[in-house]
């Protein structure tokens, strides 16, 4: 899957004609129901899922006309029963990369350890990387027990 057709998405809304062209294309996306007013369209076999709410986040269950592609989640081998995503990753990124290999590559302009908050860049085990890339944001998220890449995550800056 080329990953500019999930970029496309961004900012579209669930019944739109481009996602729904998207999903006729790949029919492997299964919409899952609402919840509070997001909605998952997911495929274990690419080893994506998109996250389609509101622009000012969940909002209740009528929100359908709201509801915008605002983030995409690539999976590792294995993560949440999902298929690994083989699309090209931005920065060029690679889920065998190490977070020191991940950080070679480019500088995260925000470091997370969740209970913490934000931390250092040379905090040890962070439980997310974030990096700017022009009008989205990507997260590398590790493993506790492993600091391997669990997945990805692109999501759209809000204006």
């Amino acid at each position: 899957m080329d990953t500019s057709e999930l970029f496309e998405l961004f900012g579209k809304n669930i019944d739109s004609e481009v996602v729904n062209q998207f999903l006729d294309k790949y029919p492997s996306f299964k919409v899952d129901k609402p919840d509070c007013g997001s909605q998952y369209v997911e495929s274990k076999e690419e080893g994506a899922d998109l996250l389609f709410e509101p622009d000012d986040g969940s909002q209740g269950e009528e929100t359908k006309h709201l509801r915008d592609c605002q983030s995409i989640f690539l999976y590792s081998q294995g993560k949440d029963d999902h298929e690994q995503f083989n699309g090209d990753i931005p920065l060029g990124f690679d889920f065998s990369d190490s977070r020191e290999t991940l950080l070679e590559k480019s500088t995260p302009e925000r470091t997370w350890k969740i209970g913490q908050g934000e931390v250092p860049l040379e905090f040890p085990n962070p439980s997310h990387d974030r990096w700017d890339i022009g009008n989205a944001m990507i997260s590398a998220h590790y493993s506790k027990k492993t600091g391997g890449i669990m997945y990805f995550i692109v999501s759209r800056k809000k204006a």
